[in-house]
């Protein structure tokens, strides 16, 4: 891999972060319609973190989590995985169906997860392949309720540990005036980083 990821550039880091925003915003608009409520969503901090660090960054890898996973495919290749606290899960869920006591394993409610999970990535890769002018497209997501150093186990072995970094983001809905707070974890193969960031320094 040409691009030291781990010391990206202030720019690299900036152009990254506006293709979140970007796609952050369309995403609001389609949860908006979907839930029929205003909804609100913030991304505080982003960080570049060593995979084997991502699940003491992210509480544990004991911690268990509502995961949202969907696979990268065309000019890069990697995935994207929402992670949710079982709390933050619940909330999300309880707006969306106005239900008191939800069961997050529902086939319901596991399909609203996956809807929500799918929205946001839909509008990330949407955001990244018009930023940078590169065709990319998402698998259907798989939720999955589990332990995070598991979830991340499993996607590496599916990666072949061809990935070391991993671009991670928090993430802040509010709806309704509830706040849940989530991540949002993009790995891509060593020669995707690559095309991402050498598309990026063309244009700054």
């Amino acid at each position: 891999m040409k691009h030291k990821i781990s010391s990206l550039s202030e720019l690299q880091v900036s152009a990254l972060r506006e293709i979140v925003n970007i796609g952050v915003g369309n995403a609001v608009t389609s949860l908006s319609k979907m839930i029929e409520t205003g909804v609100k969503i913030e991304v505080p901090d982003f960080k570049v973190e060593l995979i084997e660090n991502v699940p003491e960054v992210l509480g544990g890898a004991a911690n268990v989590v509502s995961g949202v996973i969907m696979q990268v495919a065309g000019d890069v290749d990697g995935y994207i995985i929402m992670m949710l606290p079982e709390d933050a899960a619940q909330t999300i869920c309880q707006i969306i169906t106005n239900e008191d006591n939800v069961d997050i394993l529902t086939p319901l409610n596991q399909s609203i997860l996956e809807e929500v999970g799918h929205i946001l990535a839909g509008s990330y890769v949407s955001s990244l392949s018009d930023f940078l002018g590169l065709n990319i497209k998402i698998s259907t997501p798989m939720q999955t309720f589990d332990m995070l150093g598991a979830i991340i186990d499993q996607i590496l072995i599916e990666m072949s540990q061809k990935v070391e970094h991993a671009l991670l983001f928090d993430t802040m809905f509010i709806l309704q005036g509830n706040r849940t707070d989530g991540f949002f974890l993009t790995m891509f193969d060593p020669d995707s980083m690559d095309k991402i960031l050498d598309r990026i320094d063309k244009m700054i």
